[in-house]
């Protein structure tokens, strides 16, 4: 079976072992939106695939297999209760569980089924976020089978991080790159040397996992709370910024950046990159106040979504490139930052924060340094958290406006496509009412990601429901917002 459509070309794609990805990505949004014959027929695909074989001997991805396939399959049993997706569980998580098996107990980010390894390895380095994302799913397999030795796999790398998580050269933070295969010997190394933190690619979703397991497991062990109150006040500390950016409205907004070690000196420096994956962490800290109790964590996810919100409404799509930069506001009064700069030289082009910029450089943007549109979820992700943490309707009708801007700008004939560039506006073909037409708009890219129907029509649809459908007080969702169901006496919230 496909893993993927393009979107452009109608041409089937294999990504993941020929497993079926955007379909079983896809299943629990077809179920939960109520399309109850496509949710069925979803079902009994999934059930025929093979999870023991992998397409054309490809490397099986740890990671994205873990928050996509196994992810998926597990949200289907809860929202479902179908008990055949039980033994279908079981053949998955014995696949990727083999992946644990390594002299140190530390995963193998990729590896090869049928390979007989005399001494398979954990890789020597590889992205926190790739193994630092794992135990919620392993830990609900866990629960729905009755077999602890997935969460006993997790369990042992969660107590990897705790351990560790002092030693980087920003403690309480891990490096965006570690090295599984250092630890047990002398001389572990996993999170030391590591310069370099973030929210964004490589590290994203590890932080995440702490509060999401905690309200998985909470009353089980206290280990995820404590890491994460640890981490969250580093990340306050170090990763979060003002921008001096443009704002008619007088919103005040933070972003995330990139905490960077200065080698063999006492000081932290901070790259004003912003990434469109580390717009989760408004949602990441709403969860956190209403989880602790912490109004001002509310707060802080209320800045933070707000500067995601800031850079989609603020480019010619009306949608946020995948990274930029933008101009560090020198005070800590938000209402003095829109006049902190007019033009700052020396970085190449000038940065404008009131009208009109040359060169497509939006107002306010210092650069834009990867202009593409993945069809991403985190901005919508925190909107909807915020929209269910405070029931103002402000979310909703920022959520519609990006809504309406990503559909106009990446419909296809198969589907929804990726864009080139969110800044630049040409003249090209659109497809529209199922016919081509010449219109201004951005170049679109024949790649269209499972996580759009898993994520970000997920979200969209979310946030004009009812809150009662997926309750955060009684579902936990992945990274790849799949919903898993809390257990009482052993969920940590409620």
């Amino acid at each position: 079976m496909a893993d993927a459509l393009t979107p452009l070309s109608g041409q089937p794609m294999q990504h993941f072992c020929g497993w079926g990805a955007t379909l079983v990505d896809a299943l629990d949004s077809l179920c939960l939106m109520g399309f109850e014959d496509e949710c069925q027929q979803a079902l009994n695909a999934s059930l025929a695939l093979d999870f023991t074989k992998c397409l054309d001997d490809a490397e099986v991805n740890m990671f994205e297999s873990t928050i996509r396939i196994l992810g998926g399959l597990l949200a289907a049993y809860d929202l479902t209760n179908d008990v055949r997706l039980v033994s279908k569980l079981v053949e998955l998580g014995d696949v990727l569980h083999d992946a644990f098996r390594t002299p140190n107990g530390m995963p193998r980010t990729r590896f090869r089924l049928g390979r007989s390894e005399v001494r398979p390895q954990a890789p020597s380095t590889a992205p926190l976020a790739e193994v630092g994302t794992l135990s919620l799913e392993f830990a609900r397999l866990s629960q729905i089978t009755g077999d602890g030795k997935y969460m006993d796999a997790v369990d042992l790398l969660s107590q990897i991080l705790a351990r560790t998580q002092q030693d980087s050269g920003i403690p309480g933070l891990w490096p965006e790159a570690v090295h599984p295969s250092s630890v047990g010997g002398q001389g572990s190394y996993f999170a030391k040397g590591g310069l370099r933190c973030s929210l964004g690619a490589g590290s994203d979703s590890a932080y995440e996992y702490l509060l999401k397991s905690h309200l998985l497991l909470g009353r089980q062990t206290d280990l995820y709370r404590t890491m994460w109150r640890a981490a969250s006040e580093r990340i306050k500390e170090h990763l979060l910024f003002r921008p001096a950016v443009p704002n008619i409205n007088g919103t005040d907004v933070l972003f995330s950046g990139t905490a960077v070690k200065v080698p063999n000196r006492d000081y932290i420096t901070l790259e004003t990159k912003v990434q469109h994956l580390a717009c989760f962490a408004g949602g990441m800290f709403a969860l956190a106040s209403r989880i602790f109790e912490e109004p001002k964590d509310l707060k802080l996810a209320t800045q933070l979504t707000n500067g995601c919100v800031w850079a989609y409404l603020n480019t010619p799509t009306g949608i946020m490139p995948e990274s930029f930069s933008v101009m560090r506001c020198p005070h800590e009064d938000p209402r003095n930052c829109e006049d902190a700069y007019r033009v700052l030289e020396g970085h190449g082009q000038p940065v404008c924060l009131n009208g009109a910029c040359t060169d497509m450089l939006p107002p306010g943007f210092l650069e834009v340094s990867d202009p593409t549109y993945r069809l991403r979820p985190e901005a919508v992700e925190s909107v909807f958290i915020m929209w269910r943490a405070t029931g103002n309707e402000h979310w909703r009708e920022v959520g519609w406006t990006m809504f309406q801007s990503i559909i106009k700008y990446t419909r296809a004939p198969y589907g929804h496509a990726s864009l080139a560039s969110t800044t630049q506006l040409v003249d090209r073909q659109a497809y529209e009412n199922e016919t081509w037409v010449s219109k201004r708009g951005p170049i679109q890219l024949d790649e269209m990601e499972s996580f759009w129907f898993a994520e970000t029509l997920k979200y969209f649809y979310l946030l004009f429901s009812e809150p009662d459908l997926i309750s955060l007080d009684d579902y936990v969702l992945n990274t790849e917002a799949h919903p898993f169901r809390l257990t009482n006496g052993i969920r940590g919230f409620g």
